[in-house]
């Protein structure tokens, strides 16, 4: 599709019809570009061209006439100024009217007209805006409906050859959908006759019948064929060719992907494709296959030989070395996180600043999803919030961009999609199988109208001040082990025998202990109004302890731990840092060895005041704290954490002085300022946490008065509120059980907002607005909303939206189009984090 010259003709049947030649297909929105109308002939003579520039939203950006003159020639240039771009999509039609004498001397008179169109290339690939998708396609006209609540995208299957006119047709970008979902997601994808995870289902079935066989083992295709590696690669990179200019917000590799059927667990891959280079693998490990043979505790003569045991064999085995099932299983891990890097670094061969990742990403345990492997191979993920996974995803990677998906509504929807911003998240993909966001009349939904208000206001700039501000963590790390969880499983499965094979990864989620341990010591920190970042087990061994600055180590029954963990733990200790464990802390080694003794125990003796092991039930505060009995657990983290010097820099205390059960503070620093933000802290998936009695988060769905203590006397910032509250030590705050208050915090007050334009702009000119501050800006980052208002005061969505100010400094371009009206403008400019606004006035002539 993209040649070095691109050329639309009026009349393909015609060998010589005239035509419009552009360099390229797609242009950046700066600079010049210089384009040709050819003639069919070559000619001698003089007439007139035509140019008329349009584009999407129907703007007429240049009518203009070149008087022409030609000397046995056929082409003629123009010149397009590409900052006047306001669209993706742009049309030139030309219109040639031309008189003269042919070789013969004959008369030469033509009148011909030609078309071509253009792509400028979406502004700025960052994800430095709040984004909100529709999944399901739309009419033109509806989309057009659902843009004016706050929708900014839509998805389009990236191996489609066509563009979806309905969203370029309204200006809007797609994400690039389900580009490999044959591969990633082979056993929980859509077919048309069948259940999704039918082959799933078949294999289940077949090791039920004979467990002896290894073909139900054997996954198809295998992550490692190479192949099908080929295959994808080439896939991916024509994809991105195709869909590069138009920036898609990310490609999706495949959705609900993963090993298996989601997060089940199963004994994959068996194949050849996965073994040979699992050995190969394992003998980079070990270096030696005696080295092998004594972790295993196995006698293999070679490495070809070399096959690990199944999840049965290893129940089976006297003893408690699991090594060969464990490598096994981090065998897979690492193979679907290659497989992932590999799509990615397909696509960045060709859009090296792409945004890639998968959907529907689950919770973290089996299927391949450890997300220390993860958040190293992509940069973007639509994660189903389960598990703690967000909290995971940014703690490891803070630079991955992370959205979800919206399902549902009422107050509790609003309230989650507040929640998962604040944690990190950077848009939503909103699934409206039920059409209730927009009828088949254009007119919104009921589903519309109930999140239009937020939608609104996310995307207003609220959104794109908290993303380019930067989350803050207290020096709380949370231990992250794959290892462990591993063992984990075994340890809790194991004398369940062979009824292993009937979980799936519903199952997994909602008898998992390890996973609501690991809920529960976030919440534990979250009701103390701190907040904590999780440290996988490879970043321990790269040395991150020291280098993040911790005071406290948290190990949720990290019971496999490696040797050079337990010696990072061990230093911790001995610089000061206070260790808080649970369980049987490193009784195993990273591959699931029981050690003869736990790499810790010694450590635990001779310094208990500060590698402290819990007797307390941490396990069951998710739950009890729903119903009002967090006391004794809570007392004692509250105790540890204040023994360890951590104080929430924000306290947020109800009158007695005491942290608040069920409110969460979230600190982001931007510059200068620190951006506070209150919200209620129920439990999202109340329904998986069992009885009855704890099916309820009626605890924290009233209003709660609550004191915002400073660290000091501050200027304080209403954010949604858009007002200054002056210099105070404390406020006092009525917090909404569905939303946030958000408040901005810094010690030197916000300056005064400056706008400049000038008083006068003619038709197809451009208008040059200038915004700064008076003087310096606490604030590293400015987020300003930007509304341009015509003469009949209505808003020109396509001059409007959110500009980025960099230490307060911003510039506007309005390219104003020849057709549109005349007389008074307005510019009106709000800041985001201060409230401040102001307005500036042109006469367009």
């Amino acid at each position: 599709m993209f040649h070095f010259l691109f050329f639309l003709l009026l009349a393909p049947g015609f060998a010589r019809a005239a035509e419009i030649a552009l360099p390229a297909a797609s242009f950046e929105r700066t600079g010049t570009l210089r384009a040709f109308y050819r003639t069919g002939q070559l000619a001698t003579g003089a007439g007139e061209l035509t140019i008329r520039w349009t584009d999407a939203h129907g703007r007429l950006i240049e009518n203009r006439r070149i008087e022409v003159r030609l000397n046995d020639e056929n082409q003629v240039s123009f010149t397009l100024d590409l900052g006047r771009t306001a669209a993706m999509r742009n049309q030139l039609t030309a219109h040639f009217l031309f008189d003269g004498v042919n070789k013969r001397g004959q008369a030469d008179h033509r009148e011909e007209d030609a078309k071509a169109e253009f792509i400028a290339r979406p502004a700025n690939r960052s994800w430095w805006d709040y984004e909100i998708i529709m999944w399901q396609h739309r009419k033109p006209a509806q989309v057009a409906a659902l843009k004016t609540i706050g929708i900014s995208g839509g998805q389009w299957v990236g191996r489609n050859r066509s563009l979806p006119d309905f969203l370029l047709d309204n200006d809007l970008r797609w994400y690039a959908e389900n580009i490999a979902t044959d591969f990633y997601s082979e056993y929980h994808r859509y077919f048309p006759d069948r259940r999704n995870d039918w082959m799933f289902l078949e294999a289940r079935e077949q090791y039920k019948k004979d467990r002896t066989s290894k073909e139900p083992f054997k996954r198809h295709p295998s992550l490692s064929d190479a192949s099908w590696l080929a295959k994808v690669h080439d896939r991916l990179v024509e994809s991105a060719k195709f869909y590069a200019p138009y920036r898609p917000f990310f490609y999706s590799l495949g959705d609900e992907s993963g090993i298996a059927n989601l997060a089940a667990f199963w004994d994959f891959d068996f194949s050849d494709e996965s073994l040979v280079p699992m050995r190969r693998w394992l003998r980079e490990r070990y270096a030696t296959l005696r080295g092998l043979n004594e972790q295993w505790e196995t006698d293999f003569q070679s490495w070809d030989a070399v096959i690990p045991p199944t999840t049965d064999e290893a129940m089976k085995r006297q003893g408690e070395n699991f090594s060969g099932w464990s490598d096994f299983k981090e065998w897979m891990d690492i193979a679907y996180a290659s497989a992932l890097k590999m799509g990615a670094d397909a696509i960045h061969s060709v859009d090296p600043e792409a945004y890639i990742g998968i959907g529907g990403g689950q919770m973290p345990g089996w299927g391949g999803y450890d997300y220390a492997r993860i958040t190293e191979s992509l940069n973007a993920i639509e994660p189903y919030d389960i598990g703690n996974n967000i909290e995971i995803i940014r703690s490891l990677n803070p630079e991955m961009t992370v959205l979800t998906t919206a399902f549902a509504t009422g107050p509790w929807e609003k309230h989650r999609v507040w929640y998962e911003l604040l944690h990190g998240n950077r848009g939503l993909i909103l699934w409206d199988d039920k059409s209730a966001f927009i009828g088949e009349d254009n007119t919104i939904g009921p589903r519309g109208k109930e999140t239009a208000p937020y939608y609104k206001e996310l995307r207003g700039g609220l959104g794109a001040l908290l993303i380019n501000s930067r989350r803050v963590a207290d020096p709380i790390a949370i231990h992250y082990s794959q290892p462990s969880m591993r063992i984990e499983w075994m340890l809790a499965q194991r004398p369940k025998g062979e009824n292993w094979v009937l979980r799936n990864s519903s199952t997994e989620y909602r008898d998992s202990n390890f996973l609501r341990l690991r809920e529960s010591y976030c919440r534990l920190i979250e009701d103390e109004g701190l907040q904590y970042n999780f440290v996988s087990y490879r970043q321990m061994e790269r040395g991150e302890l020291a280098r993040g600055g911790y005071r406290v180590l948290i190990l949720p029954h990290s019971t496999a731990v490696s040797e050079a963990e337990a010696r990072a733990m061990r230093e911790f200790v001995e610089s000061g840092g206070t260790l808080i464990a649970d369980g049987q802390p490193a009784a195993f080694d990273e591959h699931c060895r029981r050690l003869p003794k736990p790499w810790l125990a010694d450590l635990f003796e001779q310094k208990p005041d500060r590698a402290i092991l819990l007797t307390a039930d941490v396990l069951n505060y998710h739950q009890n704290r729903v119903v009002g009995k967090e006391g004794e657990v809570k007392r004692m983290m509250g105790e540890l954490l204040g023994r360890a010097g951590i104080k929430p820099e924000f306290a947020v205390t109800d009158d007695s002085d005491k942290p608040v059960t069920g409110v969460e503070t979230h600190v982001f620093r931007n510059g200068g300022v620190r951006l506070v933000a209150l919200l209620t802290n129920p439990e999202l998936r109340i329904d998986d946490l069992g009885p009855p009695e704890f099916k309820s988060n009626d605890r924290f769905a009233k209003p709660v008065t609550v004191r915002l203590r400073l660290p000091g006397e501050r200027f304080i910032y209403d954010v949604r509120g858009a007002k200054e509250l002056g210099r105070r030590k404390e406020v006092s705050v009525t917090l909404d059980p569905y939303e946030p208050a958000i408040f901005a915090v810094a010690a030197e007050e916000i300056p005064a907002m400056q706008i400049a334009a000038p008083a006068r702009a003619p038709l197809g000119g451009s208008v040059e607005v200038g915004i700064r501050f008076a003087t310096a800006t606490p604030a590293e980052n400015h987020v300003l909303h930007v509304d341009v208002v015509n003469p009949a005061g209505k808003t020109a969505p396509f001059y409007s939206g959110n500009l980025p100010a960099h230490e307060g400094t911003a510039a506007k371009r309005i390219p104003l189009a020849l057709n549109d009206p005349a007389g008074r403008w307005e510019v009106r400019v709000r800041d985001i984090l201060s409230g401040q606004t102001k307005t500036a006035a042109f006469e367009v002539y």
